[in-house]
């Protein structure tokens, strides 16, 4: 049986033993060679499920929205599995309310070619699952990570000026990431007012530093806000660096390791603090 079968039979199995009230994955798009999240409440419909390079979404960010439902079954790659972790360490999910089905990744493709995240990504399996569908992804070495760059200190202001220049704020970046799940965003906040409404370059670069900032240490590097976002900004420039920063400082990346506190809500008395002039 493929991957997709044996996901296909295991899901109807638990609708059909009441062992959870909902199956959260995906399903084929309505236009070719796409992809869209689904909520299974009926075995037959686990019909549905596809699991491949058109999943382009990181479905961890759905849980939230539909965990009054009961308990949920998930499917989960290492990027969705790892937005879980960090939505468990924040008290937005609740481990024993979910039951994880883990699935190796070997990438997802945009025209053809493997997605901007999915070329640096780590970790292409699930750190945390209750049980894996199908084979793992072999780690390392199925999907490379290469050598870190980055802008001298000389250009670095120009080309990102560049970049969040072409800003249109029309926030698809903030709705497909997981981790932005706040009831009042911050540039929607009136009391006080923090982010001008334009797309003036100032008010641009608030938003985006100040999203950068929030998502430091909680980022999986996912890739789900650059894929969404219309004019095709290089965001992940902007979390990398944020996630490589984080990982310096704090020793830690985000989602790894359900047991390690985030890494911005650790206080270390003998942090050198260098930065602090």
């Amino acid at each position: 049986m493929s991957r997709e079968e044996l996901l296909r039979d295991r899901c109807r199995q638990l609708l059909a033993d009441g062992a959870v009230a909902m199956v959260v994955g995906w399903r084929a798009g309505s236009r070719s060679g796409t992809a869209q999240p689904c909520f299974i409440t009926k075995p037959e419909d686990t019909a549905q499920l596809i699991c491949d390079e058109r999943c382009s979404q990181n479905i961890a960010g759905y849980l939230a929205r539909v965990k009054h439902m009961g308990k949920l079954a998930v499917v989960a790659r290492g990027c969705d599995s790892r937005s879980i972790v960090c939505l468990l360490k924040e008290r937005q999910l609740e481990r024993d309310r979910l039951h994880i089905i883990g699935v190796g990744c070997t990438g997802i493709r945009e025209n053809g070619e493997l997605s901007d995240a999915c070329s640096t990504c780590v970790q292409p399996n699930p750190v945390l699952c209750d049980e894996m569908v199908g084979e793992a992804t072999p780690q390392p070495g199925a999907i490379a990570k290469p050598a870190e760059t980055g802008p001298t200190p000389d250009t670095r202001w120009q080309e990102l000026s560049a970049e969040v220049a072409r800003c249109i704020r029309c926030y698809a970046c903030r709705q497909a990431c997981p981790n932005c799940y706040c009831p009042v965003c911050f540039v929607d906040a009136t009391q006080p007012q923090l982010v001008g409404k334009t797309t003036g370059l100032s008010d641009n670069m608030v938003f985006h530093i100040m999203r950068a900032l929030h998502m430091a240490g909680r980022c999986v590097e996912c890739g789900a806000c650059s894929r969404a976002c219309p004019m095709q900004i290089d965001l992940m420039r902007f979390n990398r660096e944020a996630a490589r920063i984080a990982r310096e400082r704090f020793g830690t990346s985000a989602g790894m390791n359900l047991e390690e506190p985030p890494a911005l809500a650790a206080f270390d008395p003998n942090d050198p603090q260098e930065f602090i002039r």
